[in-house]
């Protein structure tokens, strides 16, 4: 009966974008932008739709908690790493993004090793990060669909987005670092 309830609508749907994530890759490398649009923006709304069942029907799970940011760091990992090594994004951004998940996820382990597990809800500037994350993705891949020149935008995202990121990064770090500190 516990596995029902951890296979509930929000989860299935969260691992049906995981699913989702190599078939972008996929259609990216075919140069199928508009497809690979498409597919990001219903991964997109999934994430929404999971989420808000979840709450909405009190559906959260352990699972759900886990899977979720999984997913999401899936995507946009694998979305951003596709579309650097096309050259359709920059290289050192695609390198900011992916150090900042993987610090975040590190800081994370290393909080459970050492049995000072971190519960850190999204912060703000990391909420405005993955916003405009998700809007370079869907301009540069508008941008790539329909052949429509919005480099001078794109390199003005380039910045916004190494800036957040940066900023985000430095703000969980404080965190982790005051957690960590926190005497028993």
């Amino acid at each position: 009966m516990k596995a029902l309830r951890l296979l509930n609508l929000p989860n299935i749907i969260t691992i049906g974008r995981i699913f989702i994530v190599p078939v972008v890759v996929w259609v990216l490398l075919a140069d199928e932008f508009l497809i690979s649009l498409i597919l990001f923006i219903i991964a997109g709304i999934s994430d929404f739709i999971d989420g808000w069942l979840a709450r909405l029907q009190n559906l959260q799970t352990l699972l759900g908690a886990y899977l979720d940011p999984f997913a999401d760091k899936l995507l946009m990992g694998s979305v951003y790493l596709t579309l650097g090594i096309l050259g359709h994004i920059p290289i050192w951004l695609v390198l900011c993004v992916i150090f900042r998940d993987i610090l975040i996820v590190s800081a994370i382990i290393i909080a459970w090793l050492i049995e000072k597990p971190l519960r850190i809800s999204p912060l703000l500037i990391s909420k405005i990060n993955t916003v405009s994350q998700i809007c370079l993705v869907v301009l540069t891949l508008f941008d790539l669909a329909f052949i429509v020149d919005l480099i001078q935008i794109r390199d003005v995202a380039y910045l916004l987005i190494a800036g957040t990121t940066i900023a985000s990064t430095f703000a969980y770090l404080i965190v982790w670092v005051k957690i960590i500190n926190i005497e028993d």
